[in-house]
């Protein structure tokens, strides 16, 4: 069992969403998963580990373009909008 109180999505969500933020991070989460999740308080299971080493950075790195494009921001603002009506 993890040191770390958060679940098992919650430690994935935060270094996958710190990665695609931090293109040297998911260099280094690729790398050394362990020492990557470590340096964000996070302790990892064995599976999480080999799963984050299989990561395609490639790929990574073009989500997050794709996140930061305007019109990502807009389907972003576009969904958190409540109806009034």
């Amino acid at each position: 069992m993890p040191a770390s109180h958060t679940s098992h999505q919650e430690r994935l969500a935060t270094l996958l969403g710190h990665a695609i933020r931090d293109e040297p991070f998911a260099m280094e989460l690729q790398k050394n998963p362990p020492g990557a999740a470590r340096g964000l308080g996070l302790t990892l299971r064995i599976d999480e580990v080999v799963a984050l080493k299989g990561l395609d950075i490639g790929q990574m790195a073009a989500a997050a373009q794709t996140l930061r494009s305007p019109l990502a921001t807009r389907a972003t603002f576009d969904q958190q909008q409540v109806r009034t009506d």
